[in-house]
């Protein structure tokens, strides 16, 4: 495994997770309407609110977050596993963060209903999202891939 094969994977993981968050906080605006009777104007300025918030998180905080562990991938050494894409701690974080989500979920009207929870989804989703494209900007060449020849 390359490194550039770790950063096409990390990078893929946070875009589609991140993708993933948006559509399921969308969701959520539908059940905010259905079920909780919150109207269309304050859906749409609670999705408006976390698309510009979670993008400039994205854009100053995630990124130097990506950026870290692009160099971190970027000082290993061969040989290079799957796993290797993201550091040990990490892992633990994204378990408490999947923790936290279902706990948002189930407290919905504790937070001020779906349409809460559904902000901090976009939110958190446009942020992964546009930080995951720290991974697709050429970086140093990858030393891992290159072949020596006499």
């Amino acid at each position: 495994m390359t490194k550039n094969q770790l950063y096409t994977i990390a990078g893929t993981i946070w875009g589609l997770v991140g993708l993933f968050l948006l559509v399921r906080g969308i969701g959520m605006y539908f059940l905010a309407i259905e079920t909780q009777g919150s109207s269309q104007q304050a859906v749409f300025i609670s999705l408006g609110a976390a698309l510009l918030i979670g993008g400039v998180k994205g854009k100053f905080v995630l990124t130097k977050t990506a950026r870290r562990n692009k160099d971190r991938i970027d000082n290993l050494e061969p040989p290079l596993k799957v796993h290797h894409v993201y550091a040990k701690p990490f892992y633990i974080f994204i378990a408490v963060m999947m923790g936290v989500g279902f706990m948002l979920r189930a407290w919905n009207e504790l937070l001020g209903g779906y349409v809460v929870v559904a902000a901090i989804y976009c939110g958190i989703g446009m942020a992964l999202m546009v930080s995951s494209l720290v991974y697709w900007k050429a970086g140093p060449p990858d030393k891992s891939a290159v072949q020596n020849t006499p």
